[in-house]
């Protein structure tokens, strides 16, 4: 697709997740927006003066004076989600956009807010000329596995442990800060077939049928359990909810923690990819790159 096509698709999708959102999505420039954005960031990760603020407003301020993105959704005059990002620069001279944090209020959740937020994020980082926006998210965090590998269509790039050190804000509770980087090309065919609803799921059964066997599954009694396997073509799964079992049972929070280290992380590390992600919580991985194609669903 042409760059101006892409564009006016881009611009397109954001305005449609918008509307589904029943939000509108502007840009915040001055230090009066700024305080507004904090406030919702420090609510939605829970963080309080002894826990360290998300991003300070005098901070977000000069993000956005420095032509980075800090972008507010408003249902009407109240700020229901916001997401903040910067410009970096890959070791190779690429410019990219490393969107930081985006958050969506509590009361807001799960009405397409985080949706809007990043598709008006690419039509953003298009329009500026910048093709590729990176972030980090918890692998744990099973629905945020979902936005990020079947909403956005985004892939991964590599796996960081305690990349952040210990966090103690509610979300983290303590526990390892591991991340999976995430690498959404915003040009991608994958990436233009989700901006039109078109997502793809990998098909487990079908791949276990194939061959592909677990490494890490979760047993009835909610403890992870750990398969050593010389398949080529590796599935892990994790919990349905990471954040409610750090907060009734950090003992388990860390197994499951050292668990996908030792399972998604080591085989990340070793060069295997992650192909794709399912909705009940099965990660994929290969070292063929055709096989996303041959079992995903579209």
């Amino acid at each position: 697709m042409a760059e101006a096509g892409m564009i006016e698709q881009a611009l397109a999708t954001a305005a449609r997740a918008a509307d589904a959102a029943g939000v509108h999505v502007v840009e915040r420039h001055g230090h009066a927006d700024m305080p507004a954005v904090t406030d919702l960031f420090d609510a939605v990760w829970g963080r309080d003066a002894t826990s360290g603020g998300t991003l300070p407003p005098e901070a977000l301020t000069a993000l956005a004076g420095a032509g980075g993105q800090v972008s507010g959704a408003l249902r009407g005059v109240e700020l229901v989600g916001a997401t903040a990002a910067f410009v970096g620069l890959a070791e190779d001279g690429e410019v990219f956009l490393h969107s930081h944090v985006t958050g969506v209020a509590p009361g807001a959740a799960g009405a397409g807010v985080g949706r809007a937020l990043k598709w008006h994020q690419r039509g953003w980082a298009l329009q500026r000329g910048i093709r590729r926006v990176r972030w980090t998210f918890d692998p744990l965090v099973r629905r945020n596995a979902v936005f990020n590998l079947v909403v956005l269509g985004a892939g991964v790039s590599g796996y960081a442990e305690d990349h952040y050190g210990r966090l103690r804000d509610a979300r983290n509770a303590g526990a390892p800060t591991d991340r999976l980087i995430v690498d959404w090309e915003l040009g991608a065919p994958r990436v233009q077939a989700a901006a039109t609803g078109r997502t793809a799921e990998p098909d487990v059964t079908a791949m276990r049928r194939a061959g592909a066997a677990p490494l890490l599954r979760q047993e009835p009694d909610g403890t992870p359990h750990l398969t050593p396997t010389d398949a080529e073509r590796l599935l892990v799964q994790i919990p349905a909810d990471i954040e409610a079992i750090r907060g009734q049972d950090p003992d388990l929070a860390v197994a499951w923690a050292a668990a996908l280290r030792a399972t998604l992380g080591h085989a990340v590390r070793r060069g295997l990819r992650v192909t794709g992600c399912t909705r009940d919580g099965w990660y994929v991985l290969s070292a063929d790159r055709a096989v996303h194609e041959l079992a995903a669903r579209a």
